[in-house]
């Protein structure tokens, strides 16, 4: 799960008059009081719609126009904030954005700031949302709007917020630290169970008893809106011992589709470590397991992210009922054994021989995208679940490359992810610690695609495949973040000319030999993209013209042969060119 802070700089010439809480806008606080910064621009304004939820005359309003995702305004108040006993903070809303608009109330002052997101559950109506705050500093004396966070606002009513009746009132119980196992009868309260990016947690009484689970008390986790890895979190008393009973398992139930993912997650002072289960049944209760082994005993709070890649919506589909979480003994994870070139799945690697870093997700699975380009029956799946943008998998050879004759590593690469997506593929070195990487882009999105790595000239010191494809894309385990890969092999620089050329109906490239400028056209369909390698292998021009006719400039090429792979939304293709 990863949690990103912006920090925001705020420069005023002029500071507004101090306030205090609470707030409704009838006198106390004029537009002059509010620091804008970013693209916010906020004023106190008539209330744009008088009911029964907010009856004030007088609010706030905030327009987003342009600027910063973290756009917004601020009012300084005339005392710190004490959260003591009163850790909540409320605030009426009205605006025509979207269901699950994300709103940041951040707290700052004496260089400790605090922030909460909630988000909106209507639209064109008032409503009243809430800010817990726990544990927070005694410093905190500027309160700062940011409405819409993540987005830049356009100026448009959707990007308009009005807000009014701003107070601190009674909170929750603080959370208590919780033991395992976790049975929700009596040893865990609904308090104990904090939510963030739009999720909800509450223990309640099982509404689906049956023989798999009797228990009458289970938690209820409800995702509405927010962000794809919404979810909730315990505090435990103590650290989690693995060495023993390293798998952790827990009963599920959900009508949500089957393969849901659900991810487990285990923090601590000094990291964190996740893990995916995929739900089997739908409308049932069932067991899911999460296999720790070989982790630290160093996590001291659990995380539940249901439906991790999705926004929810607050329906049945959106709620999931867990209990019984406990640790259990499970089978030992087998060392990962090194692999040799070429390797086509079929039969040697496995899944455990992958190391998986930041994110990354590799198993070796049945081929669901077996065609005329791939009939292979087994091949590797690279999912970017979460995690960093670098997210990757590791597998060690048993022997150093040597690219003295081999000098380009190919890889078949399937995805749904666009066009131009970076495949990155680094090599390393176990013994030296040395390392380098080369990028192809897709050139299809939804087929099966040959792509080339030139490492012509590096030592034969390498004896490590790092796996980041997808590089910096999405990382939500979706179609879009998921990548099928297989025949990884070493192969000479030169492209194979039978491999390549396949042009369909209406191809056409001329002057051929060229010289200065080359056209490229299609008789019947629109040019997506066109990627250029010479026969080294090596990528030297890529293109988007989403035309039927492209002009390139080839007066700086080198003479020589080149390839260029062409895309439309229904055919791929590939002609021989010559520059002279």
């Amino acid at each position: 799960m990863k949690k990103i802070t912006f920090v925001v700089c705020l420069f005023w010439a002029v500071l507004g008059n101090s306030q205090s809480l609470p707030i409704d806008f009838e006198a106390d606080i004029t537009t002059g009081d509010f620091i804008d910064f970013d693209g916010g621009t906020a004023a106190v304004t008539s209330n744009p719609l008088v009911d029964g939820t907010n009856a004030s005359t007088t609010v706030a309003s905030i327009v987003r126009d342009g600027g910063a995702v973290h756009a917004g305004s601020k009012i300084a108040l005339s005392e710190n904030l004490d959260f003591s006993v009163l850790t909540r903070i409320t605030m009426k809303v009205y605006t025509t954005a979207p269901v699950g608009t994300v709103v940041k109330f951040k707290l700052e002052g004496g260089g400790a700031f605090a922030e909460a997101d909630d988000f909106t559950t209507v639209v064109g109506e008032w409503e009243t949302l809430e800010w817990i705050f726990l544990d927070t500093p005694t410093t905190l004396n500027e309160i700062v709007f940011m409405f819409d966070f993540g987005n830049v606002g356009d100026g448009s009513a959707s990007s308009t917020f009005y807000f009014d009746d701003i107070e601190q009132v009674e909170g929750p119980e603080p959370p208590q630290p919780v033991t395992m196992p976790i049975d929700f009868e009596g040893n865990v309260v609904s308090t104990d169970i904090l939510s963030f990016a739009g999720a909800g947690a509450a223990v309640i009484p099982n509404p689906q008893i049956d023989g798999i689970n009797a228990s009458e008390t289970v938690c209820e986790v409800v995702r509405f809106g927010g962000q794809f890895w919404a979810g909730s979190f315990m505090s435990l008393t103590e650290n989690l011992d693995l060495s023993t009973n390293w798998v952790i398992s827990m009963k599920i139930f959900t009508t949500a589709p089957v393969g849901t993912r659900i991810k487990l997650e285990l923090q601590g002072p000094d990291g964190s470590t996740d893990i995916d289960y995929l739900t089997a049944t739908s409308g049932e209760w069932e067991t899911a397991s999460w296999n720790f082994y070989g982790q630290n005993s160093a996590y001291d709070r659990i995380v539940f992210i249901f439906d991790f890649g999705n926004i929810g919506d607050g329906s049945s589909t959106s709620t999931f009922l867990f209990d019984d979480v406990q640790q259990i003994a499970g089978p030992a994870i087998p060392d990962a054994l090194p692999a040799t070139l070429p390797i086509n799945f079929e039969e040697s690697v496995v899944t455990t021989d992958f190391e998986d870093v930041f994110g990354a997700i590799t198993s070796v699975i049945p081929n669901p995208q077996i065609d005329a380009n791939n009939a292979s029956a087994t091949v590797g799946q690279f999912v970017r679940s979460g995690g960093q943008a670098w997210a990757q998998s590791k597998l060690v050879l048993t022997e150093f490359m040597d690219y003295s004759t081999l000098s380009s590593i190919s890889m078949k690469v399937y995805t749904d992810a666009p066009v131009g997506t970076v495949l990155k593929l680094k090599v390393e070195s176990t013994e030296s610690g040395a390392a380098n990487e080369r990028d192809a882009l897709t050139t299809v999105s939804g087929a099966w695609a040959t792509y080339h790595w030139d490492f012509a000239g590096d030592p034969p010191v390498y004896n490590v495949l790092t796996f980041m494809l997808g590089y910096a894309n999405f990382n939500d385990a979706s179609p879009q973040a998921t990548f099928l890969f297989d025949d990884i092999q070493q192969t000479t620089s030169e492209l194979s000319t039978e491999e390549l050329i396949s042009e369909f109906p209406g191809l056409s490239a001329f002057p051929n030999p060229a010289n200065d400028m080359l056209t490229i056209r299609s008789e019947e369909q629109i040019i997506r993209t066109i990627t250029l390698f010479d026969v080294l292998g090596n990528e030297v021009s890529f293109i988007q013209p989403n035309d039927q006719q492209v002009v390139i400039d080839v007066s700086e090429l080198a003479s020589g042969v080149y390839i260029a792979k062409i895309s439309t939304l229904t055919e791929q293709g590939s002609i021989r060119l010559i520059i002279e």
